[in-house]
């Protein structure tokens, strides 16, 4: 049994679980193994126990709050085995624990047995230094009801370090949406997998720093996981090759098409991100009143003015939507750029004006927002849902669609995928462009849609995640665009050293 972080590339790579799959692996395990339940649950106990010993060693009085089911037997398992390490244990039963069932009955009665109190939210005293949650576990769908809203507001009020068990409680386990309010973590320790919920919608809010412990049971869970990990690593992989005596033609050529009035900053990151991700050729075809600006600002972006551009067929591919803008100029730009028959990436305003018109080699990139206008719904509804949202978008439209956000999704022809990298620093204007230009530059270069995106995407919030090494605050899309290069460059560094092998080239 280990417990690793996030930051472990060998645990990104096993993907992500529903809590059915869990279930389910967990009981195939136990039979292969000849193992009772009861030894799982008694596993997880002793993992969470001695995380919490190892990450607040100093704190010597803990209130231990338990559910239910199987996540309260946990926290009996924690509450003895603090007990027995000489710390001061207060245990809280949401419900009567007389109601217990199954193994969370054993190990309540394995506490009661070693001399354990049971005690109720009122009946407790002083202040503690450490919370265990292990009230809801996986189990929640739905809004928590009474009492447990009671007792997820008494651990948010005491504003002392808090251990989650599996996941904080009040959080969906497959969605990451909170109903009403979650217990907000300093430490998540999921078991035997990872759940969807911990990363993506609300799930990164509550749930402070992610462990996983696998229980020694993963590599039996026998299924494929709901969901791939997307992480830096393993995405490089795809990156082009260039052969010693490359030119620039060979590199891809690019149009970003956009920019109308006064919003020509949009297009020109998204340019430059093209341009240092590889790119040969990048041209900006945008509105005539600032485009000699943009030549000013980076001359190795080349421009055209529309109307009047109508070379579509020089492009390999097409990043169609930064500051696109929606009046009659944009609607005009948008038919002509749609009617070029070539992969592209289609952002932003493009989205708002597609009106079905989706190319089947195009890669979708909507914040909730956009989402929300193309599926005829709110963006409150798509945040609730970020899993079922990115598949209907995949169905309905037959493109890659990558959902941006927290935990951002991947939906393409393998199924779906969920970036691991990330940072609330990015939650400021432009990025969305930067990652446009990201994926029309890997199309450009000849990357097929859903390769193209997910190497994309690990690539813009991995940058970011080098940026944020500065500060979140204040940080800018222009901020990422060194560590982008750093990024390339880095895994391409033996590449660039070998001798071409071809003595006929």
């Amino acid at each position: 049994m280990s417990i690793t972080g996030l930051e472990k590339p060998h645990i990104l790579t096993q993907g992500l679980w529903l809590p059915e799959q869990i279930k389910l692996g967990e009981r195939q395990a136990a039979a292969a193994m000849g193992m009772a339940m009861f030894e799982l649950m008694s596993r997880a106990g002793l993992a969470a126990f001695e995380l919490a010993r190892r990450q607040w060693p100093l704190a010597r009085h803990w209130w231990v709050f338990c559910g239910g089911g199987n996540n309260g037997g946990d926290g009996y398992v924690v509450a003895r085995l603090a007990r027995a390490a000489g710390i001061h244990v207060q245990l809280v039963q949401m419900g009567d624990a007389d109601t217990l069932t199954g193994d969370a009955a054993t190990a309540r009665d394995h506490y009661r047995a070693d001399g354990g109190a049971i005690e109720t939210l009122g009946a407790l005293q002083g202040e503690p230094e450490l919370v265990i949650d292990a009230l809801l576990g996986t189990g929640l769908s739905g809004e928590p009801r009474e009492p447990a809203r009671q007792h997820i507001a008494a651990i948010n009020r005491l504003g002392v370090p808090v251990l989650a068990v599996d996941l904080p409680s009040g959080l969906c386990a497959d969605t990451g949406r909170i109903p009403a309010e979650a217990v907000v973590a300093d430490t998540t320790l999921s078991f035997v997998g990872l759940k969807p919920g911990l990363l993506t919608g609300r799930g990164p809010d509550v749930c402070g720093r992610v462990l996983l412990a696998d229980l020694g049971i993963q590599h039996r869970l026998g299924r494929a996981p709901a969901l791939q990990s997307l992480h830096w690593l393993d995405e490089r992989g795809r990156l082009p090759r260039r052969r010693r005596g490359a030119h620039k033609g060979e590199a891809g050529r690019l149009l970003v098409v956009g920019g109308n009035r006064g919003m020509s900053g949009a297009i020109r990151l998204a340019g430059e991100a093209a341009l240092r991700c590889g790119t040969g050729l990048v041209r900006l075809v945008s509105h005539g009143d600032h485009v000699q600006l943009l030549n000013l600002t980076r001359p190795e972006l080349m421009t055209a003015v529309f109307p009047g551009f109508d070379q579509w067929g020089w492009a390999h591919a097409l990043v169609l939507g930064p500051g696109l803008g929606r009046d009659d100029w944009s609607r005009t730009l948008l038919g002509a750029a749609l009617n070029a028959g070539k992969p592209m990436v289609i952002d932003a305003d493009a989205l708002h004006l597609l009106q079905g018109r989706v190319p089947a080699n195009a890669v979708l990139t909507p914040h909730s927002g956009e989402a929300a206008a193309l599926l005829g719904c709110t963006a409150a509804e798509v945040e609730r849902n970020r899993l079922a949202a990115v598949r209907q978008l995949r169905e309905q439209t037959g493109a890659v669609v990558v959902l941006k956000g927290a935990g951002t999704l991947v939906a393409g022809e393998s199924g779906l995928a969920l970036c691991h990298h990330g940072n609330p620093g990015m939650a400021s204007g432009g990025m969305g462009d930067l990652l446009s230009g990201i994926i029309g530059a890997f199309l450009a270069q000849g990357l097929e849609p859903e390769a193209a995106a997910r190497l994309a995407v690990c690539l813009h919030a991995c940058a970011g995640d080098m940026a944020a090494a500065h500060g979140m605050v204040g940080m800018l899309a222009s901020d990422l665009l060194t560590p982008i290069r750093s990024l390339i460059n880095l895994t391409d560094e033996h590449d660039n050293n070998e001798p071409d092998s071809d003595p006929g080239r």
